[in-house]
C-alpha cells in the first residue's frame, strides 16, 4: 500500500511540473534560461514528464508500465540534477526535488522487478 501511495504522488508531483514547462509559467521559464536550453526543450521535457506520470499512475495495475516510465523518469532525473548542479550552478535546496525523484523512481524500479 506504501508502494501506491509513493507512486500517485510522485505521478502528480512530475505531472503538475511537466504542465508548468508545457504552459510555459513565468518562474519556469525563469530557471530555464539558467540552464541554458532553449525553450523548445522545456516543450518536449514538459510532455515527456505528463507522459511519465500517466505512466506510473498506470503501474499501478501493470508493473511493466511502472518499470517503463520509472526508468524514463530516472533518465529525466539524471540531467535534471545535472541541469541544476552544472548548467545552472543551483544549491541543494534547488536540486532537492530532483533527488527526491530520482531515488523514488529507483525505488519503484527495484519495487516493481522483484
Amino acid at each position: 500500500m506504501i508502494f501506491i501511495v509513493m507512486q500517485v504522488i510522485l505521478a502528480v508531483f512530475i505531472l503538475v511540473g511537466g504542465f508548468i514547462k508545457l504552459l510555459r509559467i513565468p518562474f519556469q521559464v525563469e530557471h530555464w534560461q539558467h540552464y541554458q536550453y532553449p525553450l523548445w526543450f522545456m516543450s518536449v521535457i514538459g510532455l515527456i514528464e505528463v507522459m511519465v506520470a500517466i505512466g506510473i499512475l498506470s503501474g499501478i495495475w501493470n508493473r511493466y508500465l511502472a518499470v517503463g516510465s520509472s526508468v524514463l523518469l530516472l533518465l529525466l532525473m539524471v540531467g535534471a540534477v545535472h541541469a541544476h548542479m552544472y548548467r545552472a550552478h543551483q544549491s541543494i535546496v534547488m536540486i532537492l526535488p530532483a533527488i527526491i525523484c530520482l531515488i523514488s523512481s529507483i525505488i519503484l524500479i527495484i519495487k516493481n522487478l522483484t
